[in-house]
């Protein structure tokens, strides 16, 4: 299992519609590997949280946004084995430490392994509370 701490990258603008083919087309054009995206409407922002192969690469191209917000947050990734399970026990290792999740999102799909990007309220804790699993 690989458990680390890296940085997701947060950005905010003025929602409209084409905003997601803006940010995933200036992705694509800096050759950023995207490994996991969250997007949602919050007010008249978009807000997307993008953790992504290279941060730096990711904040270069999405300062193009016109009016955005970046910024970096330090998150946790653990990849696990794509079995029933997996993610219970991350969760259940993090309450066991008294760590509280403030956010979560995982993809997996068929693939043999579940990718996990968590934050909490103490990531240097949670990560020690992880490398036990």
């Amino acid at each position: 299992m690989a458990v680390q701490l890296r940085n997701e990258i947060v950005l905010r603008a003025p929602n409209r519609a084409g905003l997601l083919a803006d940010v995933t087309e200036r992705l694509y054009a800096k050759s950023v590997s995207v490994l996991a995206i969250r997007a949602y409407e919050e007010g008249d922002e978009g807000v997307f949280l993008i953790f992504a192969e290279s941060s730096h690469l990711a904040t270069e191209a999405l300062e193009l946004i016109p009016d955005a917000r970046i910024s970096a947050t330090t998150v946790i990734t653990v990849d696990r084995p794509n079995n029933r399970g997996q993610l219970a026990a991350v969760s259940r290792a993090l309450a066991a430490a008294g760590i509280n999740v403030t956010e979560i999102h995982m993809t997996a799909g068929e693939s043999p392994i579940a990718h996990m990007v968590i934050n909490t309220e103490d990531n240097v804790r949670a990560l020690a509370a992880l490398q036990d699993l």
